[in-house]
Order: C-alpha cells, then structure tokens, then sequence
C-alpha cells in the first residue's frame, strides 16, 4: 500500500465541507492521521480566509487513479474542472507526497513544492510527520520550516470541536 500526504483547504463554509470532505476521503482510503487545523488568508486573490490541513493516508490507488479521485470529489464539492488557480474553494485536495515519488508523474510534480512554500501546507505535514524526510532533497522537512516561518497561519479548532485523530475519525463514522 503506498502511504499518502494530502493537503486539504477551504474557504467556503470550511468546517462543513472539510468535515463532509475527510468522510468521503475515508471511503476511498485509510486515513491514518489528521492535523490540526489551520487558518491563513487567501493567497494570490482577495477573498475569506482557508483552512488547510494535511492527512497521512494509505491506498491501493495508482497516482493516476489517485488524482482522478481527488478530482471528482473537488467537483462533488462544486469545484469546476476549469477554475481559476487563486480563487475560492469549497474543498481543495492535493497530493503533497506519494510514497517516496520523485518528479513528474500523472501529472504531478512530486514532491509538491509547496511543502517548502507554503506555512499552511509544512506546519499541518509537520505536525504528523515531524521526522519526514523529503525525496527530492533527503533532509528532514522539518528544515524547510525557516523558509516558511514568518507566514501568517493560526491554529483553529473545527466548529463542533471535531477530533482529528485516525482513532476519532474513526468513532465519529469517518
């Protein structure tokens, strides 16, 4: 089985359609770990604020099959195929990392760059994987963290305390 990070984010009605998202995921996959959640503003358009989280899940999936999924559960979510790369989203699902892939495949780059980019994407990855060690460089993740540092993100918690353990995800019917 290959083992899987995704990254998550919503900023329209994000508690309702993240939660609605990690139940449809958990259909499809076995999500072993759920981050805590973060708040950042939108990036590269003026709009509401995300909520990005990262899973650690394992599946039998291609990445090709993978990412048709991950798709097709975007458009369940009202996401259309042609939209604007900065723009509002109900629910936003990418593959941060897949197994130890390195480069493009599927139409992916992998890892995601934004791992070293982004807060919103390294903080929720290192937050359950602290000892990760990134395919394309071999060092820890976690040394990316100074390039990302002084971005705005703010721990949230889900409106109706939503726990985000494997095991609480489990209980709640996910």
């Amino acid at each position: 089985m290959a083992v899987v990070y995704l990254g998550i984010g919503s900023n329209m009605e994000p508690d309702l359609n993240i939660a609605k998202g990690l139940q449809v995921l958990s259909d499809e996959l076995t999500i072993e770990q759920v981050s805590p959640w973060y708040q950042s503003p939108a990036l590269g358009f003026e709009g509401p604020d995300f909520i990005n989280l990262v899973v650690r899940a394992s599946t039998d999936m291609s990445l090709t099959e993978l990412v048709l999924l991950l798709k097709q559960i975007e458009m369940q979510f009202g996401r259309a195929p042609n939209a604007a790369k900065y723009s509002s989203r109900a629910l936003d699902i990418d593959v941060v990392m897949y197994d130890d892939l390195l480069g493009d495949h599927a139409g992916q780059t992998l890892p995601r760059s934004d791992i070293w980019r982004f807060a919103f994407v390294l903080k929720p990855l290192l937050d359950i994987a602290p000892a990760l060690v990134c395919p394309k460089s071999d060092a820890p993740v976690a040394d990316y963290w100074p390039l990302v540092a002084q971005q705005p993100i703010t721990q949230v918690e889900p409106a109706g305390s939503l726990q985000r353990s494997a095991s609480s995800l489990a209980a709640a019917g996910y």
